[in-house]
């Protein structure tokens, strides 16, 4: 699959572009592509949200990318609890 951005930082597609091609190409490929949105986390009463429905809703969202988590365990700093278990 390779890099999703330049070495500016920008992206070469957008966060659904992936399944939406996949949707696209669907039959020739003999398989079905699932629409799956970004998960966040809301907070320890409701969980992880669709991030949509968060938006919707107001909500304030607690997210970590996938960078700065793999930052954070080459530091060996804290991982937050709503993200991994402590185990990781």
């Amino acid at each position: 699959a390779g890099t999703k951005s330049t070495i500016t930082g920008d992206d070469f597609y957008g966060a659904y572009d992936a399944q939406e091609t996949g949707k696209k190409f669907s039959s020739e490929l003999g398989m079905t592509v699932t629409h799956y949105e970004n998960m966040v986390y809301v907070g320890p009463e409701e969980g992880y949200v669709e991030e949509s429905i968060a938006k919707g809703q107001g909500k304030k969202v607690a997210k970590l990318s996938g960078t700065e988590f793999r930052r954070l365990l080459r530091a060996g700093e804290d991982i937050p609890e709503w993200f991994a278990f402590k185990s990781v």
